[in-house]
């Protein structure tokens, strides 16, 4: 008995009770292939990955410390605009999760909303924006260190590893977290390219200026 209640007050309550009308027949023959239960033990695993995921960039703190705002404004941005097309992608396609087609399934995800916002991944666009960051930025500042490709498998395996536990924990399709992948690389690269590119044209600028204004003195 104690055991039991140890079962069923561990992290979350499930129910045996199907109270939806989803076939899997619904599902297309990639994602339905691929298709899994609710875990609540490696959903944990995903979040901790992911999290792992986020902090890849500390690994940029062995840089100039005058890098440091720039470095920070970069990812700050990366992860706002991670964030911000993640929901968006759950606002404008509402899905319902693997699990939902077992009839053992959390019911505090249904209570919470969260059991129709499959697609994209959320824990994958995020893992990935992390990781494209710091593979990204890292090769920046050093395009010729043998440290390079280490930095970009360890970062993409943590991004890997959270993509595969969202799948295998139930709470996402293939294709979800393919598009979350998509996505969070996508940002993950476009912001510090975005950055790199504009500081680029100010240098540009700022050393064609003084001849400009020489050729034009010289013209009055």
């Amino acid at each position: 008995m104690v055991l039991l209640m140890l079962v069923l007050g561990g992290v979350q309550a499930l129910s045996a009770e199907p109270t939806l009308n989803l076939s899997m027949d619904e599902v297309p023959a990639f994602d339905k292939a691929f298709m899994h239960p609710y875990s609540r033990s490696l959903e944990i695993g995903g979040t901790i990955f992911e999290l792992a995921s986020l902090l890849t960039p500390a690994l940029l703190l062995a840089e100039p410390s005058d890098q440091y705002l720039s470095i920070a404004t970069m990812y700050g941005e990366t992860l706002l605009a991670a964030y911000a097309l993640k929901e968006l992608g759950k606002y404008c396609f509402s899905r319902a999760r693997p699990f939902l087609y077992y009839q053992v399934y959390p019911v505090e995800k249904i209570e919470k909303g969260d059991a129709f916002d499959s697609f994209p991944s959320g824990h994958a666009t995020m893992a990935f924006a992390g990781a494209a960051f710091t593979s990204y930025v890292f090769a920046t500042y050093h395009p010729n260190s043998v440290w390079r490709i280490p930095v970009t498998v360890a970062s993409y395996s943590l991004a890997l590893t959270t993509a595969l536990l969202r799948v295998a924990s139930g709470n996402h399709f293939p294709t979800d977290v393919l598009s979350g992948a998509l996505l969070g690389t996508l940002v993950g690269v476009g912001v510090p390219f975005l950055h790199r590119s504009f500081a680029s044209k100010q240098e540009v600028t700022a050393t064609v200026s003084p001849f400009a204004v020489a050729f034009r003195i010289s013209l009055l």
